[in-house]
């Protein structure tokens, strides 16, 4: 697969901060650094694909409201399921391919219904020859946007754990948020409000990706997330210390990630033309990316 150098032209954007690398567009085209990630995080479309309307106004008389979000219009959430589960499966291999000899993917997803059955993630996880599954945490979100009285309130989902065949991972089991002594480890249900009012549908709440980032990315090491939405992951990681790359396909995320990351550094959230190149404005120059893509 080709550097990254070579697969930014000038119809992408990209920005940078110190060691923080966020482009604009299709993960797969650009960031093809393999075996160079500590840990990559992300949690991709979940294909649930709805076109229906709202159902509110419960809330206010004491009761749930039964789908308290519409279509989503984003992007494309409504593939046929055996062509989503292909995706995936292609996904999985592509991070297998991006992480380091010792590295770990923390792939989130969760159980959907459909038909009147369970869909489970583990239905497209790629041959254990490419990845193997070292550990799994259920999710409590502690409240869902789903109370369809079809089935129970789906409020909880999954972050897999995936490492290479012999792999030896770094992980250190402390329980830096509901112990801050970190004399003692963490099970494997986090009890973790889902995140709220970042502008996106699903945001990653900063607790949950930066207890990740802890347990499995060594000091100094590189995270990668290439569904970086709303920037959690991108701020979580500068937060721990740690550098990063990442990529996001559509444009209002994008620019809310950079703000949201200004935002953090203190600095206006207005003018993003100081840390952004933008295709509009400035031609993207190979030695630019160069100079990105050798600091990681």
């Amino acid at each position: 697969m080709k550097p990254i150098r070579s697969r930014i032209d000038e119809r992408e954007a990209i920005f940078t901060y110190g060691d923080v690398m966020l482009c604009r567009g299709d993960y797969n085209q650009v960031i093809p650094l393999e075996n160079r990630f500590d840990l990559i995080i992300t949690s991709p479309p979940y294909n649930i694909g709805s076109k229906s309307p709202k159902f509110t106004g419960r809330r206010r008389f004491g009761g749930y409201d039964r789908k308290s979000w519409g279509a989503i219009e984003e992007y494309p959430d409504e593939l046929p399921e055996d062509e989503y589960q292909r995706s995936q499966r292609t996904f999985l291999e592509w991070c297998a391919r991006q992480i380091k000899p010792n590295g770990v993917i923390v792939y989130n997803h969760k159980l959907r219904h459909h038909d009147g059955t369970i869909i489970k993630p583990d239905e497209w996880f790629p041959s254990k020859k490419i990845l193997v599954q070292c550990d799994e945490v259920v999710w409590d979100k502690k409240s869902t946007h789903n109370h369809c009285k079809q089935f129970t309130y789906p409020q909880s989902e999954r972050l897999y754990i995936f490492k290479r065949p012999g792999a030896n991972i770094y992980f250190r089991n402390q329980n830096f948020y509901w112990d801050s002594s970190g004399r003692h480890g963490v099970g494997d249900v986090w009890q973790i409000p889902r995140g709220r009012g970042e502008g996106h549908n699903a945001p990653f709440p900063l607790r949950l990706i930066r207890h990740c980032i802890r347990l499995w990315c060594p000091p100094n090491g590189i995270v990668c997330d290439p569904y970086c939405g709303s920037g959690t992951s991108m701020l979580s990681a500068f937060i721990e210390g740690r550098r990063f790359v990442g990529s996001e396909l559509q444009q209002r995320y994008y620019e809310m990630a950079i703000s949201r990351f200004k935002e953090h550094l203190g600095t206006p959230s207005g003018d993003l033309r100081r840390y952004m190149t933008d295709f509009m404005d400035v031609k993207l120059r190979r030695s630019d990316v160069e100079s990105v893509a050798n600091k990681v």
